[in-house]
């Protein structure tokens, strides 16, 4: 059974996928042509070189591929799988007026009338999830990127220190990291250490094997998800979705009128509480709803962006 967590009555507004917005989260990979931004708020493109005889175009690094499964208590080894989900369109639910505030967005001024001209359906939140030893890749299939009435969904929020877990939920973290193991030294290691050769570098401290990776795909704690900052992304069929090792995200969420197929590339070891924990989210007492995104839609169907860049009735 999943561990629960008390959950507040947050309404979260929509923001559009960029690398940018999402970068604390995992890496979001599409070709920067056909991005919806303007160049001039794209950052730093990726390196391109030609290839295929020079009928192609090559981009590298798209992505950041993290298998961390030396850190799991098991140490089983884990290997590269590719997975295909056949995700189904949610159920979302009639709009309501609440006086929950978004997250992250309190500032904002969501105003009933800035709606008057969409239609506005709503998804509960109902459980995160989050593969602590490995990145997780979401590429989807048949899925153009002008797609009106079918696109998809990418929730995610930040992981709180684990000192805080037993706030949440009276109990220690639910998903402990082992503690590194401390070397033995003896009389000599110790002198060697603060005496160093002036001639070598041997007893300096080694780098850390996780500072060459990218900040989303290192290593998160054991700690339970941030829900206060917790953000939802509307992606189109140009881009697919790394998560980092360790981000806490909801299961893929489509929004439309058909399923989308999206093939999955992750690392994974056959222990199920290494490659899977999962969070269940209860309405607190004394809230009134729980988590809950907004999803307003024009009159095609397109839905909206409503905080972030391209907010305010913004076409994807």
């Amino acid at each position: 059974m999943p561990t629960k967590m008390p959950s507040p009555s947050i309404r979260i507004p929509i923001e559009l996928l960029t690398q940018t917005s999402f970068s604390q989260f995992g890496t979001v990979i599409e070709n920067p042509a056909h991005s919806p931004l303007p160049r001039s708020q794209l950052g730093p493109l990726p390196t391109t070189v030609s290839a295929n005889q020079g009928s192609a175009l090559k981009i590298l690094d798209v992505t950041h591929m993290s298998n961390l499964y030396s850190l799991a208590p098991s140490k089983k080894p884990a290997k590269a799988v590719m997975n295909m989900f056949v995700c189904a369109p949610r159920d979302l639910r009639p709009h309501e007026p609440s006086e929950s505030m978004p997250s992250s967005w309190g500032d904002l001024d969501f105003d009933e009338d800035d709606y008057s001209n969409a239609d506005r359906e709503l998804f509960d939140v109902r459980i995160l999830e989050r593969h602590p030893f490995t990145t997780q890749t979401f590429i989807p299939m048949g899925l153009s990127g002008q797609e009106r009435h079918t696109q998809y969904l990418v929730i995610v929020a930040p992981t709180l220190p684990a000192s805080s877990s037993r706030l949440h939920t009276g109990r220690p973290p639910p998903y402990p990291t082992p503690q590194p193991k401390k070397k033995k030294n003896g009389i000599k290691d110790i002198f060697a250490r603060a005496r160093p050769s002036p001639f070598t570098n041997e007893n300096a401290p080694p780098p850390s094997q996780f500072s060459r990776l990218h900040p989303s795909a290192r290593p998160k704690g054991p700690g339970l998800p941030d829900l206060k900052n917790i953000r939802a992304f509307i992606a189109t069929g140009n881009q697919a979705v790394t998560y980092g090792a360790g981000t806490w995200h909801a299961p893929m969420v489509v929004i439309g009128a058909r399923p989308i197929d999206f093939v999955v590339v992750q690392f994974a070891n056959g222990v199920g509480i290494e490659d899977c924990q999962e969070i269940e989210l209860e309405t607190g007492k004394t809230a009134d709803e729980g988590i809950v995104v907004m999803v307003d839609s024009d009159s095609s169907g397109k839905v909206q962006v409503k905080a972030g860049v391209g907010s305010v009735k913004a076409n994807l």
